[in-house]
């Protein structure tokens, strides 16, 4: 499932557990949006994420994994 930054405390988020879909052009994950992080998976700093062309986030070791589809180009980081 597509990762994105949370716009206000710069953590990695999912899509699908975020308010991103209604304002992609300033998506917050769970707990900026309302106040309770999800507790799907730890929350943690979107820091060191790769950026790919459609601007969602993949770590290091998913690219090492080989689960960046090849048609994907990552254009850059999270500082």
């Amino acid at each position: 499932m597509p990762l994105f930054r949370c716009t206000k405390c710069g953590c990695v988020e999912n899509t699908a557990l975020g308010h991103y879909w209604m304002t992609p052009d300033k998506p917050e994950c769970s707990e900026c949006h309302t106040g309770k992080w999800h507790n799907r998976f730890p929350k943690r700093s979107a820091s060191g994420y790769k950026i790919e062309q459609g601007g969602f986030l993949w770590s290091q070791e998913e690219i090492d994994a080989g689960q960046l589809p090849s048609h994907y180009k990552i254009v850059g980081e999270v500082p």
